[in-house]
């Protein structure tokens, strides 16, 4: 399963952080407009990864759900190399990297399944090691994909991009079925499915919390290829080099959640994470320069490492015995964030420029960090207050 999710890596890295330059350079979009295409294609995959999450949940398998995403990935990517119509391409987005972008939460959701019968802690070391090895991909990705641009085009890009999905499809294809065994299928009914410990932080500020920070993000990840190119005089290859340094740092603190142990909750490090996310933003609306950029990085990294791999975990625990439904919906507040960056970045960019943008993510990724606060403080009042206090606050 690992070589899937890091050939996934690899498609995703190629092609995702190309993609708003692709639109601009070569289909010609206006910053309004990329910020339509990509908000089209944000909506897009959180309709059908909520869709195709339930059902997977369902199917004695969830590998027919992997390759149908893959396909339509597959698909998508190839028809990128035939057209530079901004009509057509939304379209493109809407019905195929829309459903493609389901592989990553249901590739996971299927790494879960097959993870038996294991405790926990376990499973959730072994999600937080496959989401380094995602990492790892990104850390050359990138990079990889400049030269791929430099040297063959962008057409060139979505080729090897739809390869790579192949590649992927097939090793998911040869694996085994991932089907939940009898411990686990008791083990789920016995905790009630999709119910939330008494204790748990309201998921409505959870979720809103989330968005917020998958908004700032998707914001900062749009921008900063076009702020890097056009207002501080950069080429594709810095792009490449911040992205997959970025990446690069991410892997040892991801990998210092599965060997070494931890003295605070996945809780407590998010909120943490979303804090400290507000100072990257600020580093960036600052620079004037590739070396700053460079050191905001690390923070970046941080932030990344610990709400990609611990924030799965936490959706499970608010959701237990519903894998497919609570990955699905930790990866759609990132693509729910990436509909809504993908208008407001293009406008601010048009009317105030790329460095205003990272000005609004730095206040959207403080408003996620408030949320979460309130949220977290709010779940330990339930838990001292026992079943009449979360009775209280449900109503």
């Amino acid at each position: 399963m690992g070589s899937a999710v890091l050939l996934l890596g690899f498609a995703t890295s190629l092609a995702g952080p190309y993609l708003p330059l692709f639109a601009a350079e070569k289909a010609h979009m206006s910053p309004f407009v990329v910020g339509v295409f990509m908000s089209l294609l944000a909506v897009s995959s959180i309709l059908v990864s909520l869709q195709l999450g339930r059902v997977s949940d369902r199917l004695p398998s969830r590998k027919p759900v992997v390759l149908l995403a893959a396909a339509a990935a597959v698909s998508g990517y190839l028809l990128l190399t035939a057209t530079t119509n901004a009509w057509v391409l939304c379209l493109i987005a809407v019905v195929f990297l829309g459903t493609g972008a389901a592989a990553f939460p249901q590739l996971f959701a299927f790494a879960r399944s097959r993870l038996g019968g294991v405790p926990a802690d376990v499973a959730e070391q072994g999600l937080t090691t496959l989401r380094s090895v995602f990492s790892l991909a990104w850390v050359v990705g990138p990079g990889v994909g400049a030269l791929v641009v430099s040297g063959l085009g962008f057409r060139g890009l979505f080729a090897v991009t739809a390869l790579l999905y192949l590649l992927a499809a097939v090793v998911v294809f040869r694996s085994g079925s991932g089907q939940p065994t009898p411990e686990r299928a008791k083990v789920a009914t016995a905790s009630g499915p999709g119910a939330p410990p008494a204790s748990a932080p309201p998921l409505a500020l959870i979720v809103t919390s989330f968005v917020l920070y998958g908004t700032s993000l998707a914001m900062g990840s749009i921008s900063l290829p076009l702020y890097v190119t056009r207002e501080l005089g950069g080429t594709t290859t810095d792009v490449g080099l911040l992205v997959g340094l970025c990446a690069l740092l991410e892997i040892p603190v991801m990998l210092s959640f599965v060997f070494l142990p931890r003295r605070f909750s996945n809780q407590t490090l998010i909120v943490f994470a979303f804090g400290v996310f507000v100072a990257y933003f600020a580093l960036i609306w600052l620079a004037h320069g590739l070396g700053l950029l460079l050191v905001a990085q690390l923070i970046r990294a941080i932030v990344i490492a610990i709400a990609a791999s611990l924030g799965m975990a936490y959706f499970h625990d608010l959701l237990p015995g519903r894998v497919g439904v609570a990955t699905t919906l930790f990866v759609n507040t990132t693509a729910a964030g990436s509909m809504l960056a993908g208008l407001v970045s293009g406008a601010f960019a048009q009317l105030f420029g790329y460095r205003s943008v990272f000005l609004l993510c730095a206040a959207l990724t403080a408003c996620a960090w408030v949320l979460l606060l309130a949220a977290s403080r709010r779940a330990v009042r339930r838990s001292a207050g026992g079943p009449a206090e979360a009775a209280a606050d449900q109503t």
